[in-house]
């Protein structure tokens, strides 16, 4: 009886983990996972974007969110501290240091971070964080500027970020919506800060 009783309990706990596991799984959108340099979008769980035109030339977009310098110092979404940078500050390909993310109700998060693209000609550049093992828990995040066709002195900001790991399983169910909003605002604080120096 009592044999008859664990194997009946291993059998329910099992098929509540399969069943979990089923949720999870049909919560990923498969067709909205952006690939990274580092992250193929067959290991990633999900990806938030965000976008926006801002009045200003590609260039002096671009040299904002790569000199990690005045523009970080404008949102309070990422706080970036590098080792191994160029003799002007500047990081570069390979370049490890320390995140400081902030997501709304989420608190502040320190991750470390390593530079994994930083394209100027294609003004693209990401970063990775190496906190955890990439099985956890890893992300990635893309930006890039591209210029508006016909509207001279405008640019499109561009940026996605992918998150792969069996914990991303988590921050999708439960801070998924934090995530995008978190892309939107920093998208609206590069245009304001660019903007506004312009003004």
């Amino acid at each position: 009886m009592a044999n008859t009783l664990l194997w009946a309990s291993f059998a329910a706990i099992a098929i509540g983990i399969l069943f979990l596991i089923a949720i999870i799984q049909n919560s990923v959108d498969e067709s909205s996972i952006i690939a990274t340099p580092s992250i193929p979008r067959e290991n990633g769980i999900f990806t938030s974007v965000a976008s926006v035109k801002i009045k200003a030339s590609a260039e002096d977009v671009f040299a904002a969110i790569s000199s990690f310098k005045d523009y970080s110092a404008e949102t309070p979404f990422a706080k970036f501290h590098w080792k191994d940078v160029t003799a002007d500050g500047v990081p570069r390909v390979g370049s490890t240091g320390s995140s400081k993310l902030t997501i709304d109700g989420y608190g502040s998060r320190k991750s470390e971070v390593k530079m994994t693209l930083l394209d100027r000609e294609s003004k693209r550049l990401s970063v990775l964080t190496t906190h955890y093992p990439p099985w956890l828990l890893a992300s990635e995040r893309v930006q890039e500027v591209v210029s508006v066709e016909g509207q001279p002195g405008y640019c499109e900001y561009r940026t996605w970020w992918t998150l792969e790991g069996v914990a991303a399983y988590y921050l999708l169910l439960n801070a998924k919506e934090e995530f995008d909003e978190s892309q939107r605002r920093s998208a609206t604080d590069l245009k304001c800060f660019l903007e506004r120096r312009r003004a």
